[in-house]
């Protein structure tokens, strides 16, 4: 009987990590199904003027051209990281626009 309560323990800490990754899949999935023009507005206010801005490619359902559109109007350039699934955005005033 002295092994159940370790085993009872591990099954609720797993459940817990599952139940965990589940939600934030959900609310993930959920951001990127927003209109289009939504999520440009949320993107647009994310690049304030801050060096750099992370965002995931799960969160968002636009395409590149429409990243790039709201990056270029606010001064950025676009960085796509396609091995960790993330974009990045760096300020770049006097030369928005690039991708890399």
């Amino acid at each position: 009987m002295s092994g159940s309560v370790p085993d009872v323990l591990g099954i609720v800490l797993m459940g817990t990590v599952v139940a965990g990754g589940l939600t934030l899949t959900i609310v993930r999935v959920a951001r990127s199904a927003k209109p289009r023009e939504k999520q440009m507005a949320l993107l647009a206010a994310e690049l304030d003027g801050r060096n750099q801005v992370y965002l995931r490619m799960i969160e968002n359902g636009l395409e590149l051209e429409d990243l790039l559109l709201v990056a270029r109007s606010r001064g950025y350039s676009l960085i796509v990281h396609r091995s960790f699934k993330y974009y990045e955005f760096v300020y770049t005033p006097y030369h928005p626009g690039r991708v890399a």
